[in-house]
C-alpha cells in the first residue's frame, strides 16, 4: 500500500505537469509510455504464441508517438496521420485478437507490427490532440471523465454488483458497475465542462460522457480478453499495486482517438 501511494505521489504530478506544459514536455512522456506499453503487450501476446519482437515493437510505437509531435497541426500530413493511424490501430487490434498460435517468421514480423500499430497508433492521438488549440482542455475533460467512469464502476460493482457483465472475459465486472461508471462519467463530464473551455452544448457533454464511459469499459474488456488468451493476470508490474502501464491505459487510448477526430 505504501509503495502504491509513493508511486502515485510521484507519477501523477509529473504526468499532470507534462500535460499542462505541452509540446515536447508532453510528447516525450507519451512516447515513453507507448514504448513501455508495447513491451508489455508484446510479452503478454507470447502467451498465445504470437511472439512479437518486443524491443522492435516498443521502438516503433515510441517513434510513432514522437513523430506526431513534429507534424504541424494545420498541415495535410497531420490530418492524414490521424486517419492512417486510426485505421492501423483498428487493423492491428483485429490481428492481435485472432490469437492464432503460429510461430513462423512471417507471423512474428506481422505481430510485431501489430503491437506497434495498436499501441502507437492509438497513443499518438494524445500528442496530436494536445497540439490543437483546445487540446489541453479536451485532454483534461477526457481524462477526468474516463477516470471517473473507472472509479464509479469499481465502487458500484463492489457495493451492489450482482449480474456479471462479461463472465467469460472479466468475471469481476458487473452490469451494476458498468451503469455506475456511466452515471459517474456523465456527472463528472458536466462538472468538468463548467471548468474548462470545450465549447459544446450540454447535450453534447452528456453524449460524450456516455461515449467515453462505454469506450473506456470496452477498452478494458479488450485488454482483459487478450490477457485471458495469454493466461496473464496483468500486462506488467511497472506500476506498483496497479499492474502494468497498459493496464492503466487500456480505457484511455480509444477515447483519445475519438476525441481527437471530433476536435480536429
Amino acid at each position: 500500500m505504501a509503495l502504491r501511494l509513493v508511486s502515485s505521489a510521484v507519477i501523477i504530478p509529473v504526468l499532470l505537469l507534462s500535460l499542462v506544459a505541452g509540446g515536447l514536455w508532453f510528447a516525450f512522456p507519451v512516447a515513453v509510455l507507448a514504448g513501455v506499453a508495447a513491451l508489455e503487450l508484446a510479452r503478454v501476446s507470447t502467451g498465445w504464441d504470437a511472439r512479437p519482437l518486443g524491443p522492435v515493437a516498443a521502438a516503433l510505437a515510441s517513434g510513432a508517438a514522437m513523430y506526431a509531435y513534429y507534424v504541424t497541426p494545420s498541415s495535410t500530413p497531420f490530418n492524414v496521420l490521424g486517419v492512417a493511424s486510426t485505421v492501423t490501430a483498428l487493423g492491428s487490434l483485429g490481428w492481435l485478437m485472432m490469437a492464432a498460435p503460429d510461430v513462423n517468421a512471417v507471423r512474428r514480423v506481422v505481430s510485431t507490427l501489430a503491437v506497434a500499430g495498436f499501441v502507437g497508433g492509438t497513443m499518438l492521438h494524445g500528442t496530436m490532440l494536445r497540439g490543437l488549440n483546445s487540446g489541453l482542455d479536451w485532454l483534461i475533460f477526457l481524462l477526468a471523465v474516463t477516470f471517473a467512469s473507472d472509479t464509479f464502476a469499481l465502487a458500484a460493482g463492489r457495493a451492489i454488483g450482482r449480474r456479471k457483465l462479461a463472465p467469460s472475459i472479466s468475471p469481476g465486472k458487473t452490469w451494476e458497475g458498468a451503469i455506475g461508471g456511466l452515471v459517474g462519467a456523465i456527472v463528472v463530464a458536466l462538472i468538468t465542462n463548467a471548468l474548462v473551455s470545450i465549447d459544446i452544448s450540454i447535450a453534447a457533454v452528456i453524449a460524450f460522457g456516455v461515449l467515453l464511459a462505454v469506450l473506456g469499459q470496452a477498452g478494458d474488456l479488450i485488454e482483459s480478453k487478450m490477457k485471458r488468451n495469454a493466461g496473464a493476470k496483468d500486462s506488467g508490474s511497472i506500476v506498483p499495486g496497479h499492474g502494468g502501464t497498459w493496464d492503466r491505459l487500456d480505457s484511455i487510448v480509444w477515447n483519445l482517438v475519438v476525441v481527437y477526430h471530433f476536435v480536429s
